[in-house]
């Protein structure tokens, strides 16, 4: 089972990763105990496909994450469920291995977040706090999985009869993830037409998005925004200039004073882009509510606009020429009358991890 498992890759969906063999190494815990769980977590590094330092690195991670979860699971009272075990308390159970779960995601979050700290620098706590909404999302689903193989497998009493009706749950959950993944990237390849018009009537304009796109993201999960909210933001970054289709020719004043309503209003009938052109519509209001086009006042502005804000004056600033530094000082100076304090100090951070994007040659 860790074998068919393992030949899903995880699938990428925005932000998020999920993996089924999570699953079947966080059932292998109470089945076979922390060190049966561990050689099933080395299972996928048979089949990875990848240079052996990586491989190496990996099975490092899957044994320590598993190990984690052991001592997690053991110290909340969970018992090795040995063949011929009468009873099982379902409740006791399922909340070791929830905590099993979690000290997993913990413990996964933490590594991330430290090879992070090694590659780019900056504070352990705040690359943690960065990690932590992008790692745990798929964990709930891999704990409830897990919990119903364990169930069917002693509980049940199914034993191994139990892998021949899980195995096709796990083919039909891969191919979900592959299924929800592709329509993702679909998505996001629908956008794709629009910026490269705007690009062709703009020249610069697809890499001033690709760098607002990638300040936004960065500056959503530095203030603790889940995979979907920085997913969202990154998209309305890309489309926050392309109501400049619809009116090229316009006086200047015009078109400062209408960009983001326009940018908002050419795509407004595509449904899953409903909460990032909200946030184009009001990434010109300010703060201290002399902005457009509602001159709305702190925090009546949504989120994301207010991200989106940020990410577009340092973006702009880049494109102009100036350092990523400079641009983030640009964005300090008009804390608390543009821009949102929070969100300006979340790009300071983001800035000194080298996690903002860098401008392409050409």
């Amino acid at each position: 089972m860790a074998f068919i498992a393992s030949k899903g890759r995880p699938q990428a969906i925005g932000p998020m990763q999920f993996s089924v063999s999570a699953m079947v190494q966080l059932a292998a815990i109470p089945l076979i105990g922390a060190v049966g769980a561990s050689l099933v977590s080395l299972v996928p590094a048979i089949t990875e496909g990848t240079p052996a330092v990586k491989r190496v690195f990996n099975a490092a991670q899957r044994v320590l994450l598993v190990l984690a979860g052991s001592l997690a699971y053991y110290w909340a009272g969970g018992i090795a469920l040995r063949p011929g075990l009468v009873h099982v308390d379902l409740v006791t159970l399922a909340f070791a291995m929830a905590l099993a779960t979690v000290a997993a995601g913990l413990m996964n979050t933490a590594l991330l977040a430290g090879a992070l700290q090694q590659d780019s620098g900056g504070s352990l706590i705040f690359n943690i706090r960065d990690t932590v909404p992008r790692v745990l999302s798929s964990y709930p689903t891999s704990f409830v999985a897990a919990y119903i193989l364990v169930v069917l497998w002693s509980p049940a009493r199914l034993g191994w009869i139990s892998a021949l009706f899980f195995l096709p749950s796990i083919v039909v959950i891969q191919w979900s993830l592959r299924q929800l993944a592709g329509e993702w990237a679909t998505r996001h390849e629908l956008l794709a037409p629009f910026v490269t018009a705007l690009d062709v009537r703009q020249p610069g304009a697809a890499e001033s998005g690709r760098l607002a796109a990638g300040a936004a993201s960065a500056i959503a999960a530095g203030v603790g925004g889940r995979p979907p909210f920085v997913d969202k933001v990154a998209v309305s970054a890309r489309l926050r200039d392309v109501g400049m289709l619809a009116l090229e020719g316009k006086p200047a004043a015009i078109v400062r004073r209408d960009l983001a309503v326009t940018s908002a209003s050419v795509l407004g009938k595509v449904g899953f882009l409903a909460s990032p052109l909200v946030y184009v519509a009001g990434h010109h209001e300010r703060i201290d509510g002399h902005g457009w086009p509602n001159g709305l006042v702190g925090e009546q502005i949504p989120l994301g606009s207010r991200v989106l804000a940020v990410a577009d004056v340092w973006s702009d600033a880049v494109m102009a020429g100036h350092s990523a530094e400079e641009a983030v000082r640009l964005c300090e100076s008009s804390m608390g009358s543009s821009l949102d304090e929070v969100c300006v100090n979340a790009l300071r951070r983001a800035h000194g991890r080298g996690q903002l994007p860098a401008v392409t040659d050409g």
